[in-house]
């Protein structure tokens, strides 16, 4: 039944999906359940998940899987289980139902820069990913909630923890308090960040987009293109020194003349961690209207010198 969902991975939580629904139609693909099991029970669905399943013990290397067993996953540090290969991308939508490509992996997948050797993705963090566990335990076990809910811990559904290298890439993780909602996603190759959002991610945080300089670059050849749903989102942003970037390379660098971005020029003020590129020391360059230091080295952008 696993492999035939065509998944790369499954959870603990997902097999119970799979055991429910065997007993629940008595049967899969035309085999009937013989008639001396009866209702399934936590005990039989314990059995069943430790018979189908088989996790390597360093202690014992000559004892092997059984044939037709799931192995657990070695990259991932919690009970995540081989249905199938996949690359990196399929391997971890299929473990995290909120998990989608952002920062530089987005930027690549909208056609605004290089694709990237690494992968970057974002997930919730752990409040907002317990409160949709929640949520998609309760909408998929309905009826049986009390039973198979969070309290049966061998069940419950947990967030994966890939390890920092992940089918031969290396993984960037991001855990996020303001994460795109599920809902926003088409198919499962559009989990990515909306363009709008992408944009915004670029200049809050640069160094996972290639670093400012490289950012520069996409919003020079790109922005004006997206500009409705880039200024949408930087309206959006709780961060101010997101409006300020953003306010400087559109109104400054690319010569849009907004209303809208020029409001964001009350969030402008004087100090030291008001860069362009968070990652490099202050420059005496800097733009007076948004109070920001250039720090990147390219003299074409617009700014004076204290």
């Amino acid at each position: 039944m696993a492999r035939d969902t065509r998944r790369t991975v499954i959870s603990e939580f997902g097999l119970l999906l799979l055991a429910r629904q065997l007993f629940r139609d008595r049967g899969y693909a035309g085999q009937s359940l013989p008639q001396r099991n009866g209702p399934l029970s936590t005990k039989r669905a314990r059995n069943l998940l430790a018979e189908v399943t088989f996790t390597p013990f360093p202690y014992y290397p000559d004892l092997g899987a059984r044939s037709g067993q799931l192995l657990r996953d070695a990259e991932f540090s919690g009970p995540i289980f081989i249905v199938e290969d996949g690359d990196a991308e399929a391997v971890l939508f299929d473990a995290d139902p909120f998990c989608y490509l952002s920062h530089a992996s987005a930027l690549a997948w909208h056609g605004l820069s290089a694709p990237e050797p690494d992968l970057f993705v974002s997930t919730a963090d752990r409040s907002l990913w317990a409160r949709g566990a929640r949520e998609t335990v309760a909408e998929l076990l309905d009826d049986d909630l009390d039973e198979w809910g969070e309290a049966g811990s061998l069940f419950r559904m947990t967030p994966p923890r890939p390890f920092p290298v992940l089918r031969g890439r290396n993984l960037h993780r991001h855990e996020r308090s303001d994460p795109v909602p599920p809902g926003d996603f088409g198919a499962d190759v559009d989990r990515v960040s909306p363009v709008g959002v992408t944009f915004r991610d670029s200049i809050a945080a640069p160094g996972r987009c290639g670093g400012a300089a490289k950012v520069v670059d996409v919003w020079r050849k790109h922005a004006l293109q997206h500009l409705e749903s880039i200024i949408a989102e930087i309206d959006l942003s709780v961060e101010k020194i997101v409006r300020v970037r953003a306010g400087y390379l559109l109104e400054e660098v690319l010569g849009v003349q907004d209303p809208r971005i020029a409001r964001w020029v009350n969030d402008a003020q004087r100090g030291s961690s008001r860069k362009l590129e968070p990652a490099a020391p202050y420059a005496g360059r800097f733009s007076k209207r948004w109070m920001l230091s250039i720090n990147i080295d390219d003299p074409t952008l617009p700014a004076v010198t204290a």
